[in-house]
């Protein structure tokens, strides 16, 4: 399967970490430590689009340590055309054999769709295979190259610009996300200053909510009580 070539005048990042990384023919490669995620898209220096990658042994893994996979993809949210790219399909999630006894399946199940429902501004795309995620990363990059340039994706853009997405999101759903991307540990007039419009007890009944599902933890009492990350 031939990878096709990136436009002229567009930058790779491959985090120094990668050590087998994916291939992106016909662009500039660059290797340095990203703050988050495993592959940036670059125009100039300005960042156009970040790319977590995961294996299906790495997911797997991070599901034991659930509030700091959490915590990163805050973090993954947080940047530029952001997408979470897993090297597998769903249905291998679901495979008893393939779990080999780690996880139940429905257990697996359900951490995949809390997932996606608390960091609902982030896809996740199960691409099947190590080469069909480059691919597909190879794709989403040329796209978001393209979208700079492009007369009809400039249109499209103009379109969207009038919509604004959060509206269709509910109120409660955008607080849950605010409240586990903040990095270390918050109070409730953070929130506050963030969400004006929502009434304190409906932030707090949101606070406990998540502290009730095991994703944020809390210390001191009163005004002086701070909001962080399980096991942060």
């Amino acid at each position: 399967m031939e990878l096709l070539q990136l436009p002229d005048g567009m930058t790779v990042v491959i985090d120094s970490n990668e050590r087998y990384p994916w291939r992106f023919p016909g662009a500039r490669i660059k290797r340095r430590k990203l703050p988050v995620g495993d592959y940036a898209l670059l125009d100039d220096e300005r960042l156009v689009a970040t790319v977590e990658r995961k294996t299906f042994d790495n997911l797997l893994g991070d599901i034991g340590s659930i509030q700091t996979l959490h915590h990163h993809l805050g973090q993954l949210s947080s940047q530029a055309g952001p997408v979470l790219v897993i090297e597998a399909q769903y249905g291998d999630f679901l495979n008893e054999k393939r779990l080999a006894g780690r996880w139940p399946p429905a257990h697996v199940s359900r951490v995949l769709a809390e997932l996606a429902a608390l960091h609902a501004g982030l896809p996740m795309v199960f691409a099947g295979n190590r080469k069909l995620a480059n691919r597909w990363c190879e794709s989403y990059f040329m796209a978001c190259a393209a979208r700079e340039d492009s007369p009809q994706l400039e249109l499209l853009r103009e379109t969207l610009a009038g919509y604004d997405a959060t509206e269709e999101m509910g109120i409660d759903e955008r607080v849950r996300q605010a409240a586990i991307a903040f990095e270390g540990p918050f109070a409730m007039a953070d929130l506050r200053e963030r969400f004006p419009g929502v009434p304190p007890a409906r932030l707090r009944r949101l606070l406990v909510q998540l502290r009730g599902e095991g994703v944020l933890a809390s210390s001191g009492r009163g005004r002086g009580t701070r909001w962080d990350l399980a096991g942060g």
